[in-house]
């Protein structure tokens, strides 16, 4: 079984959004993954929809043949994977290859944290170009660096899930 995890990048189904996700289901059906893991939370302070509805709703209008699981509670890309392992554990099949979509300003985030947790798992790593600031680039250093230790120490984890909730509720 192929099964994709979709990391989710906010929640305004803007152009470079819908971008994204057009490229993901281009890529689901030329390498025929059926089934999609859509993770992202409520990222948005006051938001009624998750990331993953979000993506779900304009996934399922264009190919409705794909299995949809949503991952609804992930605010950082460490917990999109490490929630999404979650959800794959809980599959009664084996998993022939994991592909794990990101957008090129997190790929050697979403890289690294692979490594560490789907090392059991045959990964494929996908960006999609997406216009992002430069600023955005350079935070996804120190974030790597943070969000790989949270991989491998669960104390870690909880302080950024702890931090990034404070953050979210100013």
């Amino acid at each position: 079984m192929k099964v994709g995890i979709v990391c989710g990048y906010g929640i305004i189904l803007d152009e470079r959004l819908k971008a994204y996700l057009h490229a993901v289901v281009e890529y689901t059906a030329a390498h025929q993954i059926h089934t999609l893991i859509l993770s992202g939370g409520h990222t948005v302070q006051g938001a009624e929809e998750t990331e993953a509805q979000v993506m779900c709703e304009l996934i399922r209008k264009k190919n409705q043949d794909l299995d949809l699981v949503l991952e609804e509670q992930s605010i950082t890309t460490l917990h999109n994977l490490l929630y999404s392992k979650h959800t794959l554990d809980t599959f009664n099949c084996v998993i022939d290859t994991l592909d794990i979509f990101c957008d090129s300003a997190r790929f050697m985030k979403v890289s690294c944290l692979a490594k560490i947790l789907f090392r059991d798992h045959v990964v494929n790593v996908v960006r999609f170009e997406r216009r992002e600031p430069a600023l955005l680039y350079l935070m996804q250093i120190p974030f790597t660096i943070v969000q790989c230790l949270g991989a491998i120490f669960p104390s870690v984890e909880k302080k950024i899930l702890t931090s990034r909730q404070r953050w979210m509720n100013k």
